[in-house]
């Protein structure tokens, strides 16, 4: 993971936002391992939406014989992620969709957890999807 310190990512109310492994932090954000451990979750949740979506995109094209469904590759872990939070924002309790969506629950469950990573199933956010936020 690469981390990109500056003023203007993520907006203000936010100390990182990672995109693909990189993490980019305001410059007055003080890192700990939680944190870092908390983003190379998503990291990984991130590379498997990557990795995927690649696989769909590679049979879409060969099927309907356009390389154009290549595009949405890079696209489809940050639309995911905003399509989970869109779904937990009209679901109820409407002031937690942040916290809520599955790669978010995931990654705030194991954050405390340096070996994770080592143990972790593939695709482990899947079972977030349906398990109920304490």
């Amino acid at each position: 993971m690469k981390i990109i310190r500056n003023k203007y990512l993520p907006v203000k109310g936010f100390m990182c936002m990672n995109i693909l492994g990189f993490l980019f932090v305001r410059e007055e954000v003080v890192l700990d391992d939680e944190i870092i451990n908390h983003e190379a979750i998503h990291t990984v949740q991130q590379y498997e939406i990557l990795a995927l979506s690649a696989i769909a995109a590679l049979i879409a094209s060969n099927i309907y014989a356009s390389w154009w469904y290549l595009l949405i590759v890079v696209a489809m872990p940050i639309a995911l992620y905003i399509l989970a939070w869109l779904v937990a924002l009209i679901l109820p309790p409407y002031d937690s969709a942040y916290k809520d969506s599955p790669f978010e629950r995931e990654a705030f469950a194991n954050e405390h957890d340096p070996l994770y990573l080592a143990k972790r199933p593939w695709l482990a956010w899947v079972m977030y999807i349906f398990k109920k936020r304490k």
